[in-house]
Order: C-alpha cells, then structure tokens, then sequence
C-alpha cells in the first residue's frame, strides 16, 4: 500500500465515462467500479450549469461502496437534493471527514444518482468523485 498522500486526483466523472452529461433517467457510473485503494477521502461534486426542465424535477447523487463479501451499502455519502438548476451540492467521507461522513473507506465504490419528476431534464450535469 502506498504512503498517504494528500494530492487530489480525479476518481470518476461523468464527462469523461463517455454518459451523457443530460441527465433525464436514474443510472451510475457503470459496470466500471471506482477504485478506492490508495484513497482515504472523497468528495463527491454536482452541479448543473443548464435550467433544470420538467414538473417538479429532482436530482439527488450519491456514493454506494462495495464490502469484500460484494454487497453493496448504498449512500455512505449523499449529496442534497438539487430541486432546480442551475445548482450545486457536495458530499465528503472518509477517514479524515468529521460527523456522518467519517468512516473507512472499503476497495470499491460507485457514483449513483436518481432523477425524479415529471420529464425531468438536468443540462449539463457534471458529477465528478474526487479522492485523496
């Protein structure tokens, strides 16, 4: 295992895993598991540049890990509900996160968010999982 190092580096985002950054449908970030080995901290970014469209349009993101057995522990981290666009929330756990966020961070993880609403449509989302 390598030493800790506090330099912050880019985990996953949603720009670059080729999905669209138009969310209109509930998904993650794919079959493509985050590694989280030589990370003892993440926070996990949203924001939405564009006007949020659609009847009572809802946007909630969050972080699942994964334990050694495969079973998933869904929103160890959960970011606020982004109600309108454009807009912005965090969400931050790990060893060196105080409060409900504090915690050991396991191997794996995946970035999951829900879109909820009547057509619902977030424009140019960006959601991104940075670590260190």
């Amino acid at each position: 295992m390598a030493p800790y190092n506090p330099v912050p580096r880019t985990l996953w985002d949603l720009k670059s895993s080729g999905l669209s950054t138009t969310l209109t449908v509930s998904g993650d970030s794919g079959s493509h598991l985050i590694d989280l080995l030589d990370v003892t901290d993440v926070w996990l970014s949203v924001y939405v540049a564009g006007t949020a469209t659609g009847t009572t349009p809802t946007l909630l993101v969050q972080l699942d890990v994964q334990d050694p057995d495969l079973n998933w522990f869904p929103q160890v981290a959960k970011t606020a509900q982004l109600t309108s666009a454009p807009n912005y929330t965090s969400a931050s756990a790990g060893l060196h996160i105080a409060g409900t966020g504090s915690m050991v961070l396991p191997r794996w993880c995946r970035v999951a968010w829900t879109v909820g609403g009547t057509t619902p449509v977030f424009p140019q989302a960006s959601i991104c999982l940075t670590g260190r």
